[in-house]
């Protein structure tokens, strides 16, 4: 993710040829896929190089280049496991608040604890063979990663949350509202449903018990615990890469790498997240007071689905009927009988069932067989044909059926047997013989309801990508095309290729339905392709050597692309570079670029199939009565009375997915620096270089809580933002409760990105007497400018912020420092010194887009520093040791919080937030203590 403009900006090579995707859902390679063993140096291109290497290097380009000509047998293995002194001074507190008040499930770890061990091992073989002539390299690899839960660190085993205080102003929260454990509202046995009030009509949330219905008290169930930090993984790679020289004109290659990798996601038990939403009231589960409740006349549902009438108040419920008295007016499919229905939303939470399983599987190779050689003494040549295949399988299971629910909540008596004995309506009409009643009026529900509700979703795809390439390399030297101030002639590469990628995902009954609770809208089968051909040319051209000036050298390149979309859309892009590369001394040498880059969409972009997921943490609409001058609220659907319900957890919905009449996005990327290397200082060099990259026609959603927001701030009595209609509230006004109720965050061609900054890089190595090599090395980074403009609100600079719209952090400065001594005898010691700057939540930026209320606790994170530890030892001539230690002193990650279901205002983006912090950025398990060994013969 080079200067943080995304992964789909980034493009990665393995030896200068593509890495294809390594999901159905990203156009992010999987470097799971590469060896580590197996890498002899990691070339990194920043500023754009779409010139040079085609769409999706707008960032830049990474280049793992392996060690193909590596002879001998070796063993390369490596363990390592987190170790961390639980003593958090924030959690604990709040976790026994929890415990306290008689909540289950808020237990936390004391002491040390040793987890997440993870071992990885590679066998290499490599030799040359016929005088020479040719060269063979094949390795094996295996890895394996145990899971570390949130359970395990007193500071992840709840969510943090702020409560809902309140200054006098009832609008403004208090900004040091104390901490709490957050959790879900989807707890043991809450039901929501209407009530009469007056002349209106107003919502009750109630906790039922055993027989019992009364007023619901904050029972939220700690769902962070089962969450993972590391997920179980095991991986296998093998591979082999093979050359042979007949000519000098003719010299074949073959690349052949695969990769199975198998990793289980975990996240707290299913439930009924309100996806069920009437009750039959002649349910013998049941009591008389329950039914007396639930059942009463302005509860009740006549006849078929109306509308909710929203000139009343409405209630936080998602069913659209109209609670109005009316006679009974459904009728029993087997006995004839005449029966009501009521209004019944249940929010409970399969805790009997255990935790949701996802277990996807990933499985890849890339062939590359290709031909190069030497045409003459101007010419070269290099052509190659690659295929590269990702195969995707998703089994999700432990989920709870929407339909068996259905059934399995509409329960009556037997009238085939005395007494009571309840059964499915279902299994008595003979529509679902299996099904069994879940039992949430009476006691527990049994095992064989839990198993029956249960769950179980497949899904299947796979990624492909061809690429065909020709490239020619001339020197034209050879012929006398040279500068008189230059002794090196002009060179050139001209050449084509053509590109084809592939998507297709294939997805069960029950995603394709939307059957399974906690999956939200249905997952849809897709499948596209896109196929471009492209012109490629450079030029480099020396025009002073070792005269006047040490060197002045001008670069250049153009590429020609022409698209076409499975879905019959073409369309042409260009992109060029001009670059300078001047040094009037050997000591010092300025360099600069400009490039123009372009990104087509990719194929998850285009073709990924739309579906209702968790984007966004605030409803501005909920908390408060609505009133005649909230304007942005009305033109949303609500009323003048209404009050709608935040989501305790601030997690909204949107409307995701693919867009197919996506255009290329553009970028201008300016680059400058200087290379210092004094002659005077043997073994120092500096480097400062400052970009400046600008995207135009950016792929992007305008973001959930800015169109919000865009909707609230920008309508008047007179006007109505164009946010409005991107809107949708389900028929009580939510927009978490039912999928129906979301924000159309689809990918546009709106708005773009520029990010500034300057990146510094030393090094410097001096032989201390005999005793070794001291060696010094630092690279920073000093983010000036990180702006975006999402195409609806004012532009907003993320850099020195972070929250829910910037996402993870983005210090300002951040570095790396390493001091290593290599001695004589073969030891070797490095302390190395990582640091982020502090940022600042984005509620305190000044923008309109960001700018609001935030809580002191974290409205910002101080600066961080980790300190690591290595050794190694040479033993002999064939074997290598290693130990060290990544953050040496244990250092905790910074702490955020999710908000407050009343307000939002939450510091956790939610895309890269886990466990109350920022994993990505902040080492997030403690001490990492690693050690290993290489065998090489």
């Amino acid at each position: 993710d080079l200067r943080g403009l995304g992964s789909q900006r980034t493009l990665v090579l393995i030896n200068g040829r593509r890495l294809m995707p390594g999901d159905v859902s990203s156009s992010a390679a999987d470097l799971n896929f590469i060896p580590a063993s197996m890498v002899k140096r990691v070339d990194v291109l920043t500023g754009g190089a779409s010139a040079t290497y085609g769409a999706d290097a707008v960032a830049g380009v990474v280049n793992f280049v392996m060690d193909t000509n590596f002879e001998g047998f070796q063993v390369d293995a490596n363990y390592g496991f987190y170790q961390h002194s639980n003593r958090n001074t924030v959690t604990p507190a709040l976790l026994n608040a929890r415990t306290n008040a008689g909540i289950p499930g808020y237990g936390y770890p004391i002491g040390s604890v040793s987890d997440g061990g993870q071992f990885d091992g590679t066998v290499s073989f490599g030799t040359k063979f016929d005088d020479d002539r040719g060269h063979a390299l094949a390795y094996f690899g295996y890895r394996k990663a145990n899971p570390v839960v949130q359970s395990r660190r007193d500071y992840s085993a709840c969510t943090i949350q702020n409560t809902n205080a309140r200054l006098t102003n009832p609008t403004r929260l208090d900004p040091a509202a104390p901490l709490q454990c957050g959790g879900s509202a989807t707890a043991n046995n809450a039901v929501i449903f209407a009530t009469s009030s007056s002349d209106s009509i107003t919502s009750t949330l109630a906790s039922l018990g055993n027989g019992t219905i009364t007023p619901f008290t904050s029972n939220r169930y700690n769902f962070a615990p089962l969450n993972y930090f590391q997920r179980p993984d095991e991986r296998y790679t093998a591979g082999a890469f093979v050359d042979y020289e007949i000519s000098p004109a003719l010299h074949p290659y073959m690349e052949f790498m695969f990769m199975d990798d198998q990793t289980l996601a975990q996240i707290a038990p299913s439930g009924d997240f309100g996806n069920t939403l009437t009750i039959n009231c002649d349910n013998p589960l049941m009591s008389t007071a329950q039914l007396a409740t639930i059942c009463q006349p302005n509860n009740l549902i006549v006849g078929s689905v109306g509308t909710f009438p929203l000139t009343s108040t409405a209630y936080p419920g998602a069913f659209p009927g109209t609670p109005v008295p009316g006679p009974v007016s459904y009728i029993d499919p087997t006995t004839g009988a005449t029966y009501n229905k009521a209004f019944f939303q249940l929010l409970r939470r399969n805790v009997e069932g255990g935790p949701r399983i996802n277990d996807l599987q990933h499985t890849a190779y890339r062939a590359v067989l290709g031909l190069k050689g030497d045409l003459g003494d101007a010419w070269s040549y290099d052509a190659y044909y690659q295929y590269g295949r990702m195969n995707y399988s998703q089994v999700y299971s432990n989920e709870m059926s929407v339909a068996r629910l259905t059934n399995a909540l509409d329960v009556v008596d037997d009238p085939r047997v005395a007494g009571v004995n309840p059964i499915c309506r279902a299994t008595l009409s003979g529509q679902d013989p299996n099904c069994l009643p879940y039992n949430v009026f009476t006691g527990s529900p049994s095992a064989g309801s839990i198993n029956y509700l249960s769950g179980t979703g497949f899904q299947k795809g796979r990624v492909s990508e061809q690429v065909a390439s020709v490239m020619f390399n001339g020197d034209l030297g050879a012929y006398g095309i040279k500068s008189p101030g230059a002794t090196d002639g002009v060179s050139i590469a001209i050449g084509g290729e053509y590109r084809n990628e592939y998507l297709q995902l294939q997805t069960d009954n029950a995603f394709q339905t939307g059957d399974l609770t906690g999956q939200g809208a249905p997952t849809l089968p897709i499948e596209g392709s896109y196929s471009v051909t492209e012109f490629i040319s450079e030029i480099d051209v020396p025009l002073v050597q070792d005269g006047i000036f040490s060197n002045l050298s001008l670069n250049a390149g153009y590429r020609y692309s022409h698209y076409k979309i499975s879905n019959g859309r073409t369309f042409n892009t260009d992109t060029f570079k001009v670059g300078v590369d001047f040094a009037p001394i050997k000591d010092i040498r300025f360099r600069a670029a400009y490039n123009r880059a372009v990104r087509a969409p990719n194929i998850q972009e285009l073709f990924s199939a739309q579906f209702v997921g968790l984007d966004g943490s605030t409803d501005p609409c909920s908390g408060f009565v609505i009133s005649a001058t909230d304007y942005g609220c009305l033109a949303q659907g609500l009323a003048i009375g209404q009050r709608v319900t935040g989501n305790p957890a601030a997690q909204y919905n949107g409307l995701l997915g693919g867009e197919p009449t996506l255009n290329p996005e553009k970028a201008i990327t300016k680059t400058a620096g200087v290379v210092i290397q004094p002659s005077m200082v043997p073994g120092l060099s500096l480097s400062v270089d400052w970009y400046d990259i600008k995207i135009t026609d950016a792929i992007q959603g305008y973001g959930a809580d800015a169109i919000l927001s865009a909707c609230v701030n920008d309508t008047t009595a007179t006007s109505v933002s164009p946010a409005c209609p991107l809107i949708q509230r389900n028929a009580a006004g939510s927009l978490w409760l039912t999928s129906d109720g979301k924000v159309i965050d689809l990918p546009h061609n709106v708005g773009g990105f520029r990010t500034r900054g300057i990146e510094f890089n030393g090094n410097y190595s001096h032989e201390i007497g005999g005793l070794g090599t001291l060696s010094l090395n630092i690279v920073g980074t000093m983010l000036d400018k990180y702006e975006i403009d999402n195409g609806l609100t004012e532009i907003y600079d993320c850099a020195g912020y972070f929250g829910p719209t910037c996402g993870g952090p983005a210090p300002k400065w951040r570095h790396k420092l390493r001091v290593s001594m290599n001695t004589k005898m073969g030891i070797g010691v490095s302390a190395q010194w990582r640091y982020f700057g502090a940022v600042d939540v984005e509620y305190k930026n000044a923008s309109s887009s960001l700018s609001g209320n935030y809580y002191d606790y974290s409205s910002r994170i101080g600066s961080q520093s980790y300190f690591d530890l290595s050794l190694t030892a040479n033993v002999g001539k064939s074997l290598q040791w290693r130990l060290g230690v990544n953050n040496l002193l244990d250092k905790e990650p910074p702490l955020v919080t999710s908000g407050s279901g009343g307000f939002g205002a939450s510091a956790c983006a939610s895309t890269v937030c886990n466990g109350n912090t920022y994993p990505g950025t902040y080492d997030a398990l403690g001490r990492y203590i690693y050690t290993g060994v290489t065998l090489t013969f």
